[in-house]
């Protein structure tokens, strides 16, 4: 299976660089809401990227994860990704790690986002469900990389 690869500029300009780093993020419904730090090139906090557990109303079952990244200098935004506030709109939310099987944009494409002068890749490496056939998520691995040059 071909992988996409997606990219997609913020709307937040300027330029902000980061202190280049990668990490590997366990998401599971034990701990699905995860919050880091990411500094910028002075080694100042500056950002959180943040996983927010996508849950239906009604429901307990994860089916995927939200990612936001804030910045700390403009807290009137929840995110300086590209996010939609209108879903069905929004032609290929990469900002969504969303499992189900339509999604509209596949659950293991890279993501590359442009923020200021650097970028933020996400790609999920593995994605397990609570039980084969189920929409529902049991735990998904992500990695995650944070560097100032084109990837």
């Amino acid at each position: 299976m071909k992988l996409a690869n997606v990219c997609t500029r913020s709307h937040s300009k300027g330029a902000t660089r980061v202190t280049e780093q990668t990490m590997d993020v366990k998401l599971t419904a034990d701990h699905a809401w995860q919050d880091f730090k990411i500094l910028d090139s002075l080694g100042k906090p500056r950002y959180t990227l943040r996983f927010l557990p996508d849950i239906p109303a009604g429901d307990t079952k994860i089916l995927g994860w939200f990612v936001r990244l804030a910045d700390a200098h403009h807290k009137i935004y929840d995110s300086v990704l590209p996010v939609s506030q209108d879903l069905a709109r929004d032609p290929q939310q990469i900002w969504w790690l969303d499992a189900r099987q339509y999604s509209k944009t596949p659950l293991l494409a890279q993501r590359v986002f442009k923020v200021e002068q650097f970028y933020c890749v996400i790609q999920v490496t593995d994605a397990k469900r609570l039980a084969p056939g189920q929409v529902y998520m049991n735990q998904m691995q992500v990695a995650v990389q944070f560097t100032n040059t084109e990837p």
